[in-house]
């Protein structure tokens, strides 16, 4: 039989085993109803809400927007064309929606280029590494150009090609509107024009003639269409309605004074 002072150390144990229960008892109850716990509680079930309607409304976006290119594959077979999706350019379902590729062979007919400066159609290249706001000021300034007349000469005063083209378009034809010249040696971001004109048209040197945005040659390419009387018609091929008149003048005309950009 345990001693008395045995019985005493089992007695004080367990009434401070029921005090301890009692207590955290007493303050998970406190907790559950105290002001915080119930604002965090309310603020997690509505996020909850929330994210459950947003996932709601994505579904039923999701839904809507497969039922739709689902009608238009099923227009665009009706009429015999190929569905493209407006995302991927692909099949119907990962390709550009809305879109249409017409089809001989059952193939995608390739995209055309995009239109660059002076109406010219050509494929889109991609941006510049390297490119800064001085290369951005220049194809500002080179749209500002090509902006004062159908026909620009891009040259340097010191070139002998470039006086040979000069030569060629500016008295020995009579052209309106006259041609205007930008001597690049001469222009305040020259360096840089010549830089942008080397991307766009793939003509790094001087002269460069462009008609309406599209580069027709230097000096000797002016010198061949001269001699093979084939200038007046390139031009106003290239110039369509803004060129009114390309005529040869004869050695006696008075020769034009050219519009000059420097």
């Amino acid at each position: 039989m345990p001693s008395q002072r045995r019985m005493r150390l089992y007695v004080l144990l367990l009434a401070l085993a029921i005090i301890i229960t009692l207590y955290m008892t007493r303050s998970s109850s406190q907790t559950r109803t105290s002001p915080f716990y119930v604002k965090t509680q309310e603020a997690l079930q509505a996020a909850e809400y929330v994210e459950a309607s947003k996932q709601r409304d994505a579904e039923k976006v999701g839904s809507r927007l497969k039922a739709a290119a689902d009608d238009a594959r099923k227009a665009a077979e009706e009429k015999g064309k190929k569905f493209v999706d407006s995302v991927t350019g692909g099949d119907a379902d990962k390709a550009p929606r809305g879109r249409y590729a017409n089809s001989k062979d059952g193939k995608q007919q390739p995209l055309e280029g995009v239109a660059v400066v002076g109406g010219r159609t050509q494929d889109k290249k991609p941006a510049k590494e390297n490119e800064t706001e001085d290369y951005h000021e220049a194809e500002v300034e080179l749209n500002t150009i090509l902006k004062k007349s159908p026909i620009i000469i891009f040259s340097k005063t010191y070139c002998p090609h470039s006086r040979k083209a000069k030569h060629i378009l500016l008295q020995t034809y009579d052209i309106d509107p006259a041609p205007y010249v930008v001597e690049l040696d001469e222009h305040p971001i020259g360096l840089k024009l010549q830089e942008v004109l080397a991307d766009t048209t793939g003509r790094r040197t001087v002269p460069n003639v462009m008609v309406l945005g599209q580069s027709i040659g230097g000096g000797d390419q002016m010198q061949e269409l001269d001699e093979t009387d084939t200038m007046a018609e390139t031009i106003k091929k290239l110039g369509d309605t803004r060129i009114t008149r390309v005529t040869r003048r004869s050695q006696q005309s008075e020769m034009p004074r050219a519009r000059r950009r420097v």
